[in-house]
């Protein structure tokens, strides 16, 4: 953002637009000029570029002095002096006593002070003042490319326009979450409907615009065919995503002039909220800007949406290659070239609440921190393996939003959670209106001291708690909601055909990739396995015979036959023959006398640990333990009985 005197606008017919920089072979060698002045100046003093800077300055003084500001921010100024330069100052000031008249004096003090310092008099006159900024040493310059230096000017003075805004309106289509994690990471005032069923956006010259559905006009193939292709494409979403996104919505913004008092925090807030929409696709915006003229104030309309030409790169016309800057710092100074004074502000002769890069800083990490202590008990919570994340998503709630405190996440599934701290009529009336329309689980945890009842709340789970977060009811609904999934996976799972082939086959593998719990599957591989040993079992073999002597197959024989030569063992199944293969390799004399000699084995052959005991189990040993070391174990085979 630049300084409010830098400000270049047009105004005509009620409407006001930033002077944008464009793209031609003269911005992009003025630019070019001074990203050279900067790079040249490196080791010299900050006040002879500043020098060489205002020489330029007689061309277009606004245009000129917002570049050399944004360059500012790029450059590392620092103090170069062989003493610090108030301590210089102390000792001076002790060694002539407060004053020095004459010459004489003066040069008597510089002498007594350097030796004092153990510097030369000449290195001591230099570090007197090497603390004013037009002493200070340009150190470092990080330069952009001339084509991306027109671009952040062209941002810059969006943003310092949009600090004067009383309101904006911005309709987005597509991704909108990053946007609304920035405003609410930057604590701007907002509110959020989904435009989606009042409007969409459309081509229309180059331009995106909002239009309404019901002045589309299709003829009727196209209009079935359009109909026909959003049905396909709302079937894929509902496939393939388990929350309802908004596509298309408005938002609203309590602009800085809006406020009683204007606070510069929330309006640097307000501007740095602007490169993150430009990284949105397909977004449109209308603010009201406060104006001050001849007229008195007014306030203007300002519009701009995502097909602006202004903050994109011209090749074909820069001829210089593109770069993509760092972050810039938009705290508005009040003169210069971007040097922190930290001096107090006016803003249009309103006073403003000055702030430190520190203390920003400051409060960013602030708003990391948890809204409540009840949200902060209940993330250091253990629920049984759910992964448990702070305000992950925005879920559709009608043509508003409500944003969760938290999702907890396990198998693929999502449940999201809601902590009431604190209850008001009108909230508890905007927060029952939203969850009404909800789809996705919401679990509700209230606070007793709210006085208000379940049949308050639409039918989420609520559960109720006083001083501390109910971990176990909480894992008690969240065990329902797995239960009811293992049951869907499982249904699923029996239409699902399971070819074995392979010595070892990874069951973690196939739950992943048909989208169903591990537990899922193999509770049913294990009745698939059941079955092809039922012909066995004495109740059934006599039934079994008859099938086998007039030629066919029981039914799960024929269905399941390849499982006979397969064995279920924790996450794998397993060849018979491969386990054959380890079974001749154990019984080799010396082979493996301890089960540390065991687990040898079982790595040659590519087997992680959760299955060298199954496995040992399965070939009949068991393991003698003498200790904790695997080395001192030893592993006898139980004899056939």
């Amino acid at each position: 953002m630049l300084t409010s005197d830098l400000l270049v606008t047009r105004i005509s017919r009620g409407k006001i637009r930033p002077a944008y920089s464009v793209f031609d072979s003269e911005n992009l060698e003025l630019a070019g000029l001074l990203i050279e002045t900067f790079r040249q100046h490196v080791g010299k003093t900050y006040g002879d570029l500043l020098t060489e800077l205002e020489g330029y300055e007689e061309m277009n003084y606004r245009f000129i002095r917002g570049l050399s500001q944004l360059l500012g921010r790029r450059a590392v100024v620092e103090t170069s002096s062989a003493v610090d330069p108030s301590r210089a100052r102390e000792a001076v000031f002790e060694a002539c006593g407060g004053m020095a008249l004459f010459p004489e004096e003066r040069q008597k003090a510089l002498q007594i002070a350097a030796k004092n310092l153990l510097v030369s008099v000449s290195d001591l006159e230099k570090s007197l003042w090497a603390d004013l900024e037009e002493n200070q040493v340009l150190k470092e310059f990080d330069p952009p490319a001339p084509a991306e230096l027109l671009r952040q000017y062209n941002i810059s003075l969006t943003q310092t326009l949009l600090f004067r805004a009383i309101d904006l309106d911005i309709w987005i289509k597509g991704d909108f979450q990053r946007v609304l994690w920035k405003i609410l990471r930057f604590g701007l005032m907002y509110s959020l409907e989904d435009a989606q069923e009042e409007g969409g956006m459309k081509e229309n010259k180059g331009e995106k615009k909002l239009i309404k559905e019901n002045e589309r006009k299709e003829s009727p193939v196209k209009e079935s065919e359009r109909k026909e292709s959003l049905i396909k494409q709302n079937k894929r979403n509902d496939e393939n995503e388990e929350i309802e996104k908004l596509k298309s919505v408005h938002l609203h913004l309590d602009g800085p002039a809006s406020l009683f008092r204007m606070s510069e925090r929330y309006g640097n807030s307000f501007a740095k909220f602007f490169p993150v929409l430009l990284k949105t696709k397909g977004w449109k915006l209308k603010a009201g800007i406060l104006h001050k003229g001849y007229q008195g104030k007014r306030i203007l309309e300002f519009s701009l949406d995502s097909s602006e030409e202004a903050f994109r790169f011209m090749r074909e016309v820069s001829g210089y290659p593109e770069s993509v800057s760092r972050d810039y710092q938009f705290a508005e100074e009040k003169k210069g070239y971007g040097i922190e004074t930290g001096m107090e502000t006016e803003y249009e002769g309103q006073p403003v609440e000055r702030q430190s890069v520190a203390q920003e800083a400051e409060t960013d990490a602030a708003s990391e921190v948890f809204d409540s202590a009840f949200e902060q008990q209940f993330a250091s919570l253990s629920f049984g393996g759910w992964d448990v994340r702070r305000e992950p998503a925005i879920l559709k709630a009608g043509r508003f939003a409500f944003v969760p405190d938290f999702s907890l996440q396990k198998n693929g599934i999502k449940v999201y959670a809601e902590i009431v701290g604190f209850w008001t009529p009108e909230y508890l009336k905007k927060k029952v209106e939203k969850l009404k329309e909800v789809k996705e689980p919401v679990i509700l945890l209230i606070n007793r001291k709210l006085k208000c009842s379940e049949k308050d709340f639409p039918a989420q789970d609520v559960i109720f708690f006083d001083r501390k977060i109910p971990a176990n009811e909480v894992t008690q609904v969240l065990r329902k909601y797995e239960e009811k999934k293992l049951a869907e996976d499982r249904s699923r799972i029996h239409e699902i055909e399971i070819p074995l082939s392979g010595e070892m086959i990874n069951l973690e593998k196939i739950a992943a990739r048909n989208g169903v719990m591990l537990e899922a599957l193999k509770k049913v591989l294990e009745e698939r396995f059941e079955k092809i040993q039922e012909p066995e079992k004495s109740e059934v073999r006599e039934k079994f015979e008859g099938y086998r002597d007039s030629g066919k197959e029981h039914e799960n024989i024929g269905k399941y036959r390849d499982y006979r030569d397969y064995v279920l063992l924790e996450n794998y199944i397993i060849h018979r023959q491969l386990l054959e293969k380890i079974n001749l390799e154990l019984e080799k004399p010396g082979a493996a006398e301890t089960y540390a000699d065991a687990v040898k084995i079982f790595e040659d052959f590519g087997f992680d640990s959760s299955l060298h005991y199954p496995v040992l189990e399965h070939l009949k040993y068991r393991v003698i333990w003498a200790g904790l070391s695997e080395e001192n174990a030893k592993i006898k085979k139980i004899p056939d009985r």
